[in-house]
This record gives structure tokens, C-alpha cells and sequence, in this order.
């Protein structure tokens, strides 16, 4: 599996951040902004190393395409970056699914540094 990351968020400014910050360290990253757009990369590309998952997407939401994303690529790392914290207790459900949650307010930096870690 490449270093690929794929990052499903739909906000332009959280997505220009992770790319720039993701590509610093070296990995190869592709960005779609919407549940629908995932599916379609579902489809057509081949499996990233890394799913960086927005739970509030337009067209799907995050945790309706956890199941859908586990089943076609089931060695995906899936890490939740989310403005919700709120929905962290709420995924207790997933807890096989992903690998783990980071609040957008918290910033980019646990969350690439738990990205690496994956790698190591």
C-alpha cells in the first residue's frame, strides 16, 4: 500500500491546511468534499494507506460511509477529524473502524502526528 492519504472534508481552508501539512511530511494526498465524491473515489482509484474522515459532509455523512469504506477497503486507516467533539462518545459503535478522533479545534498537529505514527 502506497502513502496515500485521502482526506473527505468539505471545508476549502481544513482540507488547503491538511494537503500542505501532509505533503510536508511526504506523503501523497488526495482531497474530495463530499460523501458523494468519496464514493466515486471509492470506485475509481486504488486504496490510500489513510482516510482522514470530516463526520459532516454534504451528500453522506461521514458516519454513513464508515461501513461502505470498511467493506471495499478494509486496510484503511481511518482517522475522524471533526468541528464536533460531541460525536466522539457517539462512535464507540465504529471503534473497530477507526483509528481514532481529533477535534478540528485542537488542531492539525495530533492528528498528523498520529498519522505518522501509522507508518512507523
Amino acid at each position: 500500500m502506497q502513502r496515500i492519504i485521502l482526506i473527505a472534508e468539505d471545508s476549502p481552508v481544513t482540507s488547503s491546511v491538511l494537503k500542505v501539512k501532509l505533503e510536508n511530511e511526504g506523503f501523497s494526498v488526495d482531497a474530495v468534499s463530499s460523501g458523494y465524491a468519496l464514493l466515486g473515489y471509492l470506485k475509481d482509484k486504488e486504496e490510500p494507506a489513510v482516510i482522514v474522515l470530516d463526520l459532516v459532509l454534504p451528500g453522506k455523512t461521514g458516519i454513513e460511509l464508515l461501513s461502505t469504506v470498511k467493506n471495499k477497503w478494509p486496510g484503511t486507516k481511518i482517522f475522524i477529524f471533526s468541528a464536533h467533539p460531541e460525536y466522539e462518545t457517539k462512535l464507540y459503535v465504529f471503534e473497530d473502524y477507526i483509528c481514532g478522533f481529533f477535534a478540528k479545534t485542537k488542531g492539525v498537529d495530533r492528528l498528523i502526528k498520529a498519522i505518522k505514527k501509522e507508518f512507523k
